[in-house]
């Protein structure tokens, strides 16, 4: 069997004490190397716009130095470490190595006994508090120093320098409204996909490269504010080129006439109160209805008054395709002709079906047209600080010494002419989607207008 001897309980503590030591020294140095670090971040996070949080030094510094410490302990070696470490300190050469690898004979010679217990001797007249006396490192001292230093930072920086936080403002406001309206930008995207409108498409992959050349190379307010502007009378153009009230006009007087018949009085009421998308797939269905000959007379008159009004109007207004399908509707009432009936009511459910597309597509544009605005007015804020900042005779944001900027010229045109933001009131009732719609009035054009002009006047 191998020899037993206490002498491995007492390198023990030698090595639990070398542990301890070491694993002190690695978390003092990374709580200094962590602390400078997290100190240079709290004096630039103002100067670039950007806020931590106040927790974030002492809890990215202290769990930083926690994990280097638990590292080390964790990656210690054997009991052969300190033993060679103890050889070097004390002198013994390797009597301490060689003792320990005496012990793993099973019957070793008197002579290696004698050179274990000499080894245990020697290992018993050393104390491990003079060998390895427990001292503060000095990083330990310097890392808790500059960590303070770092949060204090953190919690005055921003209230002592606020004209730097303020420098900073426009680009990081910049970045920030771009990444938002970007996002916002997924849901008329997936709808140009479905669409295949090209005039979408190419207005969308504009906006998109100018939303990005926000965020990478941010603009003074001015020029931002001007380039938002154009993006909005983009869209505002492609809204204009989506919305026919009078197509939606022709389809609730259809709907109302077939509101008088109750064979037909639901799908009629759809119609009517605007809800294309169901009064579509209600059409598809629609067979030639059992009515009478007075309901037939009287559905059919106004049927034939639709295709009239359509027919008779010195500049057509409205859709020719629905206006051909009501005449078709009528003709299959009066001489009850089904195959007529039914073809008609497939063709004005198609038609209903793209306008129902295209007042979706009207909303979503209208949404955007409103994050736009909602960008503007962050930009005419930060223009506003900035212009406070400065204080008197100094220059307001944005403003250079070379007299009218480019951007701020495109701002004052984009304000001079009258944004209307359409989407006519169609009269069809509520929207099966729950966004905003119908054209705004005269006076809200003019308050469009007006914002503009006072923005303009903001960013001088």
């Amino acid at each position: 069997m191998k020899h037993s001897s206490d002498l491995p309980a007492m390198l023990q503590p030698f090595h639990r004490r070398r542990k301890l030591l070491h694993a002190w020294h690695a978390a003092a140095g990374t709580l200094w190397q962590t602390g400078c670090v997290l100190s240079v971040a709290s004096v630039s996070a103002p100067l670039l716009g950007i806020s931590l949080p106040i927790i974030s030094t002492p809890l990215l510094a202290c769990g930083s130095a926690a994990v280097a410490a638990v590292r080390t302990v964790l990656t210690s070696a054997n009991l052969d470490h300190p033993a060679r470490w103890l050889n070097r300190e004390l002198q013994l050469k390797d009597r301490l190595s060689s003792a320990l690898q005496f012990l793993q004979i099973e019957n070793p010679s008197p002579m290696q006994q004698l050179q274990i217990a000499d080894a245990r001797n020697c290992l018993a007249s050393v104390s491990i508090d003079q060998l390895l006396p427990l001292r503060t490192p000095a990083n330990w001292k310097r890392g808790l120093a500059i960590t303070a230093f770092g949060t204090l930072l953190a919690i005055v920086g921003p209230a002592a320098w606020p004209h730097a936080g303020d420098t900073a403002s426009p680009a990081a406001t910049a970045v920030r409204e771009s990444q938002r309206m970007q996002a916002e930008l997924q849901s008329l995207e997936e709808v140009a996909r479905q669409t295949a409108d090209p005039d979408l498409q190419q207005t969308l992959e504009s906006m998109n490269r100018t939303l990005q050349d926000l965020q990478s190379q941010p603009l003074p307010p001015e020029e931002a504010f001007a380039k938002l502007a154009d993006m909005e009378n983009s869209l505002q153009q492609l809204q204009q080129k989506l919305n026919n009230p009078a197509a939606l006009q022709q389809l609730q007087s259809i709907g109302e006439a077939m509101s008088a018949t109750d064979e037909l009085e639901d799908v009629g009421n759809m119609l009517s109160n605007g809800k294309l998308e169901q009064a579509a797939a209600a059409l598809a269905k629609t067979q030639n209805p059992r009515l009478d000959r007075s309901e037939r007379r009287t559905v059919s008159e106004k049927l034939q008054q639709v295709q009239q009004q359509f027919q008779q109007s010195a500049k057509p207004q409205g859709s020719q395709k629905i206006a051909e399908a009501a005449g078709k509707m009528a003709e299959g009432l009066q001489h009850g002709d089904s195959q007529k009936f039914e073809e008609a009511a497939q063709g004005m459910a198609a038609e209903a079906r793209r306008l129902a597309g295209q007042k979706k597509l009207s909303d979503l544009l209208q949404q955007q047209m409103q994050s736009l605005a909602q960008a503007r007015s962050e930009f005419e804020s930060e223009a506003g600080n900035q212009a406070q900042g400065q204080g008197k005779g100094g220059n307001k944001a944005g403003k250079g010494t070379a007299g009218d900027p480019q951007g701020q010229q495109n701002a004052r045109n984009a304000a001079g002419s009258e944004l209307k933001l359409t989407g006519d009131d169609s009269g069809t009732g509520d929207s099966e989607t729950d966004t905003s719609e119908g054209q705004p009035s005269h006076a809200e054009s003019e308050r469009h207008a007006e914002q503009y002009a006072e923005s303009d006047e903001a960013l001088r």
